[in-house]
């Protein structure tokens, strides 16, 4: 594997690495570019970013990973990156894609039922709460940046941007709130905007399934005998 990807073109700027080297897969909205490789039949997610975040994202990955935390699995850091001008290029970040995972629009595809938001939103709650009990801080949390997998009837979801993420030993009050009260905002956001493309069902407030992700949580605490 690692001579494979010695051979990918890394003194391109990712956004124009032919497509004859990438595979077209779904992926949720992102800052930075993101493409994917396969390599030995597993595929790869590269997203350039600079070398700082690259470095401390991997690190975040790794704990969760090590903690047991559904995540996407960290594989390396590419660094030191030139053109073929000897200009930088931003660090490029590699993790494992996670087989049978569909970002949160890919769902919404196609006609969904009504209780498919509320699976989605129970499973980002039980991983909101899961992070929380380690003392990690996600500080972004919101359906773009997580995958889903479906498990049985349910979904379970992954976390696949730790880039805003901060460990902590434990988590106070304040910033269990804070993680809280930006998923809210930003799955309202995410459901409105689906709304406005007409692929959300019209018997779904955009606002009020978000708006539920509190009772979810307090459920998920339950359910993974929080004691915080």
């Amino acid at each position: 594997m690692e001579v494979d990807i010695a051979f990918l073109p890394w003194t391109t700027a990712l956004q124009a690495w032919p497509e004859n080297t990438v595979v077209a897969l779904p992926r949720g909205i992102c800052r930075h570019t993101v493409r994917f490789v396969r390599i030995n039949a597993t595929v790869y997610a590269i997203k350039e970013i600079e070398q700082h975040y690259a470095d401390r994202e991997y690190a975040l990955l790794f704990d969760l990973q090590r903690a047991g935390v559904p995540t996407v699995a960290p594989v390396a850091v590419v660094s030191s990156r030139l053109d073929d001008n000897g200009e930088p290029l931003p660090a490029a970040l590699i993790t494992q894609h996670l087989e049978f995972s569909l970002p949160y629009r890919a769902l919404f595809s196609s006609a969904v039922r009504p209780e498919t938001t509320t699976r989605l939103l129970d499973a980002l709650a039980v991983l909101l709460v899961r992070l929380h009990l380690i003392g990690f801080s996600w500080n972004d949390c919101s359906l773009s940046n997580t995958l889903f997998r479906r498990d049985a009837g349910a979904f379970a979801a992954y976390l696949v941007d730790a880039e805003t993420g901060e460990m902590h030993h434990r988590l106070s009050p304040g910033q269990r709130e804070y993680d809280l009260e930006t998923a809210s905002m930003n799955v309202a956001g995410e459901l409105m905007d689906l709304a406005a493309a007409g692929r959300l069902p019209d018997s779904i407030d955009p606002v009020m399934p978000s708006n539920s992700i509190q009772a979810s949580r307090s459920s998920a605490r339950k359910a993974c005998h929080d004691w915080l």
